[in-house]
Formats: C-alpha cells, structure tokens, sequence
C-alpha cells in the first residue's frame, strides 16, 4: 500500500531536539487533500454510485448513463489547494464537483497495490503520516536558465595568468579525437540548461507532524522554490 499526500515547500528552518541538539528542517504544508476519485481493476469493487459513468450530450440530446470502464489499477487521484473557478476549464471543475469540491490547482495520484479504503469526497491530513519515520519527496528543481559548466557541474576554472585572454571561465578541450563531424560525444557535460526537473528526494526523516496545522517537518532540504507543489510518500526503502 501507498501512503502519502500532497502539499507544498513553506521555507527551511531550525528544530532544537531535547538533547540541545538543533536540526536543519523544511517545512511542508501537507494538505488537507480532497479526494477527487478513486480507481480500481474490476468495476464490481467500486460503490454502487460510481459504476455508472454519466454522459452529457447538451440541451438536443439530453444526458445517458452507461457502465463505467475498469481502470485495471489501484489509486487514489488526490487535489490539494483550491483553483479559482474561471482558472480551470469545464472538465476539471465538474470533475472536481463530483467530489463536492472546487477545482483543484495541484492533481496526482497515489498508486496502491489493493482497493483504498478512501471514498470520493473524502479529506485527508498529515496526519496519514504520523506513523512514518521516512519519506520520498518529489517535486520540480529550481531554474537556473543556460548556464556554463563551472555552474552547472563544478568545474575549475583555468588560469587567469598571461596568454589566457578571456578563456578563464570556457569548457576548453572537450576530447573529440576522433570524426569531429559527428559533433559531440553523447553525455559530454556541457554548457545547457539547467533545473526544472522532475527531483526526487528519498529517504528523508520525518522531525515532527503537526496535524492541527497540517504541517510537516522533514531532515533536509527538498526539491523546489518556496510555494512549490510537492508529492510526499512513505519512503520505499523502509517499507
């Protein structure tokens, strides 16, 4: 089973445990999460309600009911944050109203390996994790835009001496031997963009959960700017 929810990075500070030592924290907003569907394998194990998929042809022809599809898998689509109304599009926010919910601005889904306890329209908390030591946090990396190899990889600079003019901070020789109209060596660590990636952190402690606030606090830091969207799952490494 998965057990995680969504939420987003608040900032880094400091917790002093009660041996006096102090630890290096990021704080989460993890939730509430409104849960906006819930898939399974077989149709036969979804309630009653939900097995009929309801389609809308407008004023002409009217709305008809037929069975809905199996998924073929587990999971559980979670919405954590509301959108404003004219922000989202006419299938988002009457997906999200068959949960009695707004549209949502941030949507996953948690995978499981058996049908989910949860029901559509039901609200989830940190809570979920009051019991989990470790987590796996993944979310989008800071941009940095085009940057050169000294940024982007650590490279040395070269020297800064006589004969080196305007060359200090350049890739230099990059040990194409061999056919230079093949151009370069795949995997060759060179100048490009960088960040806005899809990180994964994993295996990160979990320092306390305030679940009145619905605030989480994990050892480290996480991938993303202040306000980003994260996805926080029990950590697959300690299951």
């Amino acid at each position: 089973m998965t057990i995680g929810i969504l939420g987003k990075k608040l900032g880094m500070t400091q917790l002093f445990q009660p041996d006096g030592t102090w630890v290096p924290v990021t704080v989460l907003q993890a939730g509430p999460c409104k849960v906006l569907q819930v898939k399974a394998e077989q149709t036969s194990e979804l309630p009653e309600e939900e097995r009929v998929a309801k389609r809308n042809f407008g004023k002409k022809r009217g709305s008809t009911d037929r069975p809905r599809r199996s998924d073929g898998y587990y999971a559980v689509q979670l919405g954590f944050e509301d959108q404003r109304e004219n922000s989202a599009n006419k299938p988002e926010s009457g997906h999200a109203k068959l949960s009695g919910s707004k549209p949502k601005a941030f949507v996953r889904e948690l995978r499981y390996t058996s049908m989910p306890e949860l029901k559509r329209g039901d609200e989830i908390g940190v809570a979920v994790l009051k019991d989990i030591k470790r987590v796996d946090i993944t979310g989008t990396s800071k941009g940095h835009g085009f940057t050169g190899t000294i940024k982007r990889y650590g490279f040395a600079r070269q020297a800064t001496s006589h004969g080196n003019s305007k060359s200090h901070r350049r890739l230099g020789g990059i040990g194409r031997q061999y056919s230079t109209a093949k151009g370069v060596p795949k995997g060759k660590k060179m100048p490009g963009h960088q960040g806005v990636d899809r990180v994964t952190v994993q295996n990160l402690e979990v320092v306390k959960v305030d679940e009145e606030r619905n605030l989480l606090y994990v050892r480290g830091a996480v991938p993303g700017h202040r306000q980003a969207f994260l996805v926080v799952k029990q950590s697959i490494k300690n299951l």
